[in-house]
């Protein structure tokens, strides 16, 4: 599933922590913040470089804190995964409107490209676990970068998926503007939930590449 709009998502425990963070660079500010609420910072590296945190004070959910915390930096937090969130540059708010069509159809060009990708392999067919991919696409189409929160339950099959995300490139460039980085949620098969590899699959085999 894509990332959706870039605002900042709640993490699961809204405790209100006594926080006394001051104004200070990005990187060391993010590293406080994270031992004060156990949530994780990822980002591309260079992203903090320059960035001044705003100042933390006073008794805060940890959700309001890093809101705070990320005031004026240009950045925006996603959480991804319990105790887990990304960074990323903030889009520029023309208007409050609809995702344009051309990002939409990316989205799920994305969606497919992956799914293809994934469920031809038998072992890291992503119908028995549960894990976040966020990953960003160079101009040439290329996956730039990625981080997988969570894991199959197998150390190889991690492997598999990382090589495999990484080495991947879409048939398309992404449309100019489109919001990074891209996460996408695998989640086991059950009753009402289909991962997506039975439609992969009737694809695959119309275009005579059977998994």
């Amino acid at each position: 599933m894509p990332a959706g709009r870039p605002v900042l998502a709640q993490s699961g425990s809204e405790t209100v922590i006594d926080f006394s963070i001051p104004s200070q660079p990005l990187a060391s500010a993010l590293s406080r913040y994270g031992d004060a609420t156990g949530n994780e910072a990822l980002y591309e590296g260079g992203l903090a470089d320059g960035r001044l945190s705003a100042d933390v004070q006073g008794r805060l959910t940890p959700t309001e804190a890093l809101q705070r915390l990320l005031a004026g930096t240009g950045l925006v937090a996603r959480f991804v995964a319990e105790g887990t969130f990304v960074l990323a540059p903030a889009p520029q708010h023309k208007s409050k409107q609809a995702m344009p069509a051309a990002h939409q159809r990316y989205y799920a060009l994305i969606q497919e490209d992956v799914l293809d990708t994934l469920c031809r392999l038998h072992e890291a067919r992503p119908n028995h676990y549960r894990l976040v991919t966020v990953f960003w696409i160079a101009q040439s189409g290329a996956v730039e970068d990625l981080l997988r929160v969570g894991t199959s339950g197998s150390a190889s099959t991690d492997q598999l998926i990382d090589q495999t995300l990484r080495g991947l490139k879409f048939r398309e460039p992404p449309p100019a503007d489109f919001v990074q980085p891209v996460r996408l949620l695998f989640v086991p098969q059950g009753p009402g939930v289909n991962p997506g590899c039975a439609t992969a699959d009737a694809r695959l085999r119309a275009h005579g590449a059977a998994p």
